[in-house]
């Protein structure tokens, strides 16, 4: 009985050597490769599923984040959490301004402000994934009460006035002043005072992405915050129109809908 090992082996001989094939030899190889090539396939279909499976059970295992018991501790919690981002970047932002004092020292150490454009917008994005999930705490807490559809549409207006006004609008702070600071103190402070004093092709490659560094970051950040506030908005707006309506089954949905882009958000940025 030739065994299947064996039989590879004489088939991988025999193609190296086509005159010794007979014509029945032939036919039975041929089968056996398009069987071959069947199993190929369907183990290949066969994988999709299972890479599907995986990135929805990465989604399923992150949740929204914030224990409080009441919309008054939110208030307060999105409020500090934003202070305390704003606060460790500005932080970090001086004390890199008071390691780099003049264009030699910043030349040398490039790769550290390049390093804070990337946390900085790294926090940011982080941020306004907390702030989402503030909103989405907010809704859940007044939903969950035992209220009338008036009190609820009238209560759900804090997730406006506290996490989109009063939280959103001083994370604004973090692209208005913390990272748009940087622009004085490298851009327009060290490495202008420097012009007289460098090569110019130097100094104009050091200028030039500088500028960029700081340009690109700055954008980057305005699209993170916009983003959050479009979505904390419409989210809000959507929910209380339901609520008005009295339709419990689309405002669950809404919720459910918000709830899983928040989910989507944090494993991305995980990545």
């Amino acid at each position: 009985m030739v065994t299947h090992k064996a039989w590879k082996k004489n088939l991988l001989i025999k193609y190296l050597c086509p005159r010794d094939f007979s014509r029945g030899e032939m036919e039975e190889i041929m089968k056996k490769l398009v069987c071959l090539g069947l199993c190929l396939i369907l183990s290949g279909c066969t994988s999709a599923p299972v890479a599907k499976n995986d990135a929805v059970r990465k989604v399923n295992v992150n949740v929204i984040e914030v224990s409080a018991s009441t919309i008054d501790e939110i208030e307060e919690m999105a409020i500090k959490d934003v202070e305390d981002t704003k606060e460790k970047l500005e932080s970090e932002r001086d004390a890199l301004s008071e390691e780099i004092k003049d264009f030699d020292a910043y030349t040398k150490n490039i790769d550290k402000v390049k390093a804070y454009y990337d946390d900085a917008l790294k926090q940011t994005e982080l941020l306004s994934i907390r702030l989402r999930e503030y909103a989405y705490k907010y809704a859940e807490l007044i939903m969950n009460e035992d209220v009338s559809y008036k009190v609820k549409y009238k209560d759900l207006s804090g997730i406006y006035e506290y996490i989109y006004e009063d939280a959103g609008k001083d994370m604004y702070g973090i692209y208005d002043k913390t990272v748009k600071n940087m622009y004085d103190i490298y851009y327009d402070g060290i490495i202008k005072d420097a012009y007289d004093t460098e090569d110019y092709d130097v100094w104009s490659d050091a200028s030039s992405d500088a500028y960029d560094d700081w340009s690109n970051c700055l954008s980057d950040i305005y699209d993170v915050w916009s983003d959050m506030q479009s979505d904390i908005y419409e989210f809000q707006s959507d929910l209380r129109s339901e609520v008005y309506d009295h339709n419990d089954e689309r405002a669950q949905k809404k919720m459910d809908k918000f709830k899983k882009s928040i989910l989507r958000m944090k494993e991305d940025v995980n990545d």
